[in-house]
């Protein structure tokens, strides 16, 4: 058995070596659909295989990268579609998230998260993409705790890991950071308010805004099944049926 200082060791290389692996990912040295060779990482990092095959297994839960068995390791290719489906989905599943936290967080919570607002900014001016990536999961994860739903965690948490590369390098582009943060900024006054109707109408703006831009870049849609953008102005395509022409209330108000 091996004693507790030596796995102490091996999860500590396992963490180093999976954030330099992120980093490499993230700006573009690891290019997507890249086989990614064990030996050379290990080469590289100064260390032995095992830490560096266990930090593949947790990047690949992340999603970061692909393993298959007697084929080999690469980074992740996500689809156009894979794209555009997993940012439509968030952006209607996001907006209940503020909504419950706007209702379910404590005022020390909901404070503490327009108080983080401030660092995000700064963070976002210095230009410091990788930094503002972790803050604004970490305030996720502060929102899915406020909103106390399971589900909601477990749903959004599969769809997070899909898009986590995607989301690095959106924000790399000019400008990104700054609306981004913008957003963010409305989205945690209308928490921090406690109202659960705006905190819904603010983060869908601005999911709306995050799939419009990725959208942009994608095929375009089947008439058949409007995008968010599409829906968000009411435009269903030529197939529009009745039963989808009628108006839903928003969660946030029910």
């Amino acid at each position: 058995m091996k004693s507790l200082d030596s796995q102490v060791r091996i999860l500590s290389a396992k963490d180093v070596v999976a954030e330099e692996i992120r980093a490499l990912i993230y700006n573009g040295t690891m290019a997507s659909g890249e086989r990614i060779s064990t030996d050379d990482l290990a080469e590289r990092f100064g260390v032995s295989r095992t830490p560096v095959r266990d930090a593949l297994q947790q990047l690949s839960v992340e999603g970061l990268v692909t393993i298959t068995p007697r084929v080999g390791v690469f980074v992740r290719e996500i689809s156009p579609q894979e794209i555009s489906d997993v940012y439509q989905i968030k952006s209607a599943l996001e907006p209940m998230m503020a909504a419950w936290a706007a209702v379910r967080g404590t005022v020390e919570q909901r404070s503490a998260l327009l108080r983080s607002v401030t660092d995000l900014e700064r963070v976002a001016e210095a230009e410091d993409v990788p930094t503002y990536v972790r803050m604004i999961e970490e305030r996720h994860e502060e929102m899915l705790t406020m909103a106390g739903s399971g589900g909601l965690r477990d749903a959004l948490g599969v769809l997070d890991g899909r898009v986590r590369l995607l989301r690095f390098r959106n924000l790399s582009q000019p400008g990104s950071l700054a609306e981004s943060v913008a957003g963010h900024r409305a989205v945690a006054e209308a928490i921090a308010a406690g109202d659960p109707q705006a905190a819904y109408n603010a983060m869908q703006a601005h999911k709306a805004h995050s799939t419009a831009k990725v959208e942009a870049l994608m095929p375009t849609t089947d008439g058949d099944t409007p995008s968010i953008t599409q829906l968000a102005a009411g435009r269903r395509g030529t197939s529009r049926s009745t039963r989808g022409s009628r108006k839903r209330s928003s969660p946030a108000s029910t």
